[in-house]
């Protein structure tokens, strides 16, 4: 079986090294850097790999892969994508009486065709590959079909699947039950605590962890981890505590409601092996200056209650600022990584004390 996943662009590394610790039998074969994408195969069980691939936190959505061909960029690949749909044999995947839609999307430039033209032709390829081999005409349903179909060009590559982990994205835990207005998705925040090196027994901080994301990512992934979830805005700190109980992981999460330019008040210091954080930036502060501020009051600060060898974790789109301060601090860089979070390019930095 092959199989097609999708994460935050930059983090493909991460997911590629997830696959194959968690999937029974999976080997990479290939790792589109900085479009999100990993193809894989396994060849293990498939009832266990399909519950295995349910379970990834890296990832966004994984799509078993039924066809690959390439295609023109102009009107005429519209027509090709038909043929390539129809070999695909998607329509063997919709249960008889069942619903279907297609999901399609294009990555690159150049493309004489949208996405909406490209799912209109898969779908309409699947439906009279249906007829003619099984004699009925699957119905398309926009809303909770019974099968969903992939159909993705990444610039002159089609690729048609069968998406195989829901509809709904990974990165969308179902403990959040409170929505902060700058949330880190989940499936960076595992990334983030993988790239920290983050293991079970470490004593794991978010000095600025708005609605808990990262805590309780760190909290599900390491039963025997202390975890600190600090936040100055009492209205996230009483959020972060609604997804904590959601998360059910209480016992293993300490929420409290502080200054991260004062960690050394609450905090021993000397006391966190690991930090992980997703601290305001100048688009989300307003001003370029506040960033300079935050970053220089809030590095030293984090530098005392790391302990000797302790690994912090940061996402910024100010990284000139950030990296500045950490280093001022007392920091070494250890790594870094360029990912997208949403519309915007963002710098995780690896600090080590």
């Amino acid at each position: 079986m092959r199989f097609l996943a999708t994460c935050n662009p930059g983090a493909e590394e991460v997911a590629a090294e997830e696959i194959e610790w968690e999937v029974e039998k999976a080997r990479i074969l290939e790792v589109r850097e900085g479009r999100g994408r990993v193809v894989f195969e396994s060849k293990g069980r498939a009832w266990l790999v399909m519950e295995q691939l349910y379970q990834l936190r890296s990832v966004h959505a994984v799509s078993l892969l039924l066809k690959e061909g390439r295609i023109s960029l102009s009107r005429s690949g519209l027509e090709e994508a038909k043929r390539l749909a129809m070999e695909s044999r998607a329509h063997m995947f919709i249960p008889f009486g069942g619903t279907f839609a297609v999901r399609a999307e294009r990555i690159g430039e150049g493309h004489e065709y949208t996405s909406i033209e490209l799912a209109a032709a898969v779908g309409e390829a699947v439906q009279l590959a249906a007829e003619e081999e099984l004699g009925w005409r699957p119905m398309v349903r926009l809303n909770s079909p019974s099968t969903i179909i992939s159909a993705e060009v990444e610039d002159d590559l089609l690729r048609v699947g069968v998406l195989v982990t829901g509809e709904r994205s990974r990165h969308r835990r179902r403990y959040r039950v409170y929505d902060h207005p700058a949330a880190l998705k989940a499936t960076l925040a595992y990334t983030m605590l993988r790239m920290a090196q983050a293991k079970d027994g470490d004593t794991i901080l978010d000095p600025m962890c708005g609605g808990g994301t990262v805590a309780i990512e760190a909290a599900l992934l390491f039963e025997n981890s202390k975890v600190y979830c600090i936040d100055i805005n009492k209205r996230h700190v009483e959020g972060a505590r609604l997804n904590v109980e959601s998360a059910r992981v209480r016992n293993r999460v300490e929420v409290i409601h502080w200054d991260a330019t004062k960690l050394s008040e609450v905090l021993e210091e000397s006391s966190i092996d690991v930090a992980v954080s997703n601290p305001p930036y100048g688009i989300r502060l307003g001003d370029p200056v506040d960033v300079r501020i935050l970053y220089r009051e809030f590095m030293p600060e984090l530098y005392k209650v790391m302990r000797s060898g302790g690994r912090a974790a940061i996402i910024t789109a100010e990284p000139v600022f950030l990296e500045r301060a950490a280093v001022k601090a007392g920091f070494k860089v250890m790594g870094r990584k360029r990912v997208r979070h949403g519309d915007l390019w963002t710098t995780i930095f690896v600090f080590v004390k």
